[in-house]
């Protein structure tokens, strides 16, 4: 990876979900592999981790890139506990069938909002709160999850009569993207908030603590997110393999108006400043 570019997100005025969406889902069924950072600061920050040879492919879209400096004093990796999303039951059932809004922009907006407020007050506080990491690697899963759709219709299993349709759906997916899925934080009450966002019927996680005071290449956090998604074992079917409507569903706010401080700065970038 170390080929890799950073990018921050810009989404410009104008911003419509539904169009975005569907302009994201066909561009990453281009990308092999990249990494999608989200976190808050002065502002949410949306950054794509990935290749330079993709960047000509968001041209003439409502999302655009920039070239964002990872400097280290700011890098969102040293923080002190994360928690690792998994699915609660195969990964064959799809947490979504159709691209939806991600929530945790909300929740980071909030974030953003009080953070400017105590630097209005001059706390000079610039700390990161949240982080949320997907590690997105495409690799072909078809057949891995029609075997499970048809385990469960020779049995007629309950996942067979609850979730049939949704994994039918998910087989006619293009393509697929095993995928690591990370959210950090400097304390478990805003790691807590963090995973409210994900579905709770779908998803669940394990907490664990950060060795953040070691140099950023020994950090267990920085390691998982930089280490490519391997192929899930059979005994491992709650990884998260993700058709590429999951993904895009992970990555994009719902509107631009989240929430707008009294000077009119925005709580993430978006093409023109109001």
């Amino acid at each position: 990876m170390n080929n890799y570019k950073a990018y921050q997100i810009i989404f410009q005025q104008g911003y419509d979900f539904i169009t975005a969406s569907k302009q994201l889902e066909l561009l990453i069924q281009r990308i092999q592999e990249f990494i999608f950072i989200l976190y808050s600061k002065d502002k949410v920050y949306a950054l794509l981790l990935m290749d330079d040879r993709y960047k000509d492919l968001f041209n003439n879209i409502e999302i655009t890139l920039q070239e964002f400096k990872l400097d280290e004093d700011i890098f969102p990796f040293q923080l002190p506990i994360y928690a690792r999303l998994k699915f609660k039951q195969h990964y064959a059932i799809p947490f979504c069938l159709q691209p939806e809004p991600f929530p945790l922009y909300k929740v980071l907006a909030d974030y953003a909002y009080n953070n400017n407020n105590s630097n209005n007050n001059n706390n000079n506080n610039n700390s990161i709160p949240l982080v949320f990491f997907m590690h997105v690697y495409q690799r072909n899963e078809k057949s891995s999850i029609a075997s499970y759709l048809r385990k469960h219709d020779l049995k007629r299993t309950s996942i067979f009569y609850a979730y049939a349709d949704h994994i039918r759906q998910k087989l006619q997916a293009t393509h697929y993207h095993t995928t690591l899925l990370l959210l950090a934080s400097n304390s478990k009450e805003a790691l807590m908030k963090g995973l409210s966002a994900f579905k709770t019927s779908y998803f669940t996680y394990r907490i664990n603590s950060n060795n953040h005071r070691h140099e950023l290449e020994k950090q267990r956090l920085y390691k998982h997110i930089m280490k490519r998604p391997k192929r899930p074992l059979f005994s491992n079917q709650q990884y998260t393999v993700l058709s590429h409507t999951e993904v895009v569903s992970l990555m994009l706010p719902d509107s631009l108006m989240l929430r707008l401080t009294i000077d009119g700065i925005r709580p993430y970038t978006t093409g023109t400043m109001l």
